[in-house]
């Protein structure tokens, strides 16, 4: 799974998804918390939608599962940040101007759902300092960290030079476009989830074995 993340961040990199899997494997050595599969596979799931690596055209089936996905991840872990991640990830489609319509109505039923969520059901907690580690703060600092290096290294954007499942050059935007919707999600799943630490130390991986490939091989 964290090879298949990695992935999606850095499609034009096979090395960053090895170096991931290492870091990966090597802490399960150490450590055994659950691993959250389910919320990974949905996030994957959230990424190819808007980076389009898959090479084909989003469909209204496809925005239609991953909605539903969503609303039952929500009601089932009683958390509205699946909600609210959606929603940046459709905000993102929009402004892409892929599916327009569809992704406007969903973006508004999700819109309600969230707020009858926060309103009716309280299903928006914060975690406490003493439930997060220090393995919880170093991934949220470092998907701030790597948000931040996307905004400001032309260097790193001008490395996108993939392509899709169909061989065919990937759109840059939509590849920064998930780059930026995955270091939200994890500062948003940091802070109002319960994430395992070995869930945090699978993002950790993700976002270090992509940026270590990037010095290792960046000229």
């Amino acid at each position: 799974m964290t090879w298949a993340v990695t992935r999606e961040i850095d499609p034009a990199h096979q090395s960053s998804a090895i170096i991931a899997a290492f870091f990966s494997l090597f802490h399960l050595l150490f450590y055994t918390e659950s691993i959250h599969l389910l919320m990974l596979a949905w996030i994957l799931t959230l990424l190819r939608a808007v980076n389009g690596i898959t090479g084909k055209k989003l469909t209204l089936v496809d925005i239609l599962g991953v909605f539903a996905l969503t609303v039952f991840l929500s009601f089932l872990n009683e958390n509205s940040l699946y909600l609210i991640v959606l929603g940046l990830a459709l905000t993102r489609l929009f402004v892409l101007q892929i599916k327009k319509a569809a992704v406007l109505i969903c973006g508004v039923i999700t819109f309600v759902l969230i707020i009858v969520q926060l309103t009716f059901f309280d299903y928006g907690s914060f975690m406490g300092i003493d439930q997060l580690t220090a393995f919880h703060l170093a991934a949220a600092a470092s998907a701030v960290l790597f948000a931040i290096f996307l905004s400001f290294s032309q260097s790193f954007q001008a490395k996108i030079e993939a392509k899709d499942d169909q061989g065919n050059k990937v759109d840059e935007k939509r590849i920064l476009h998930g780059r930026y919707l995955y270091s939200a999600t994890i500062v948003g799943f940091v802070f109002f989830a319960h994430h395992t630490t070995s869930d945090v130390l699978i993002h950790l991986s993700v976002l270090w074995g992509t940026f270590i490939s990037y010095l290792i091989f960046k000229s």
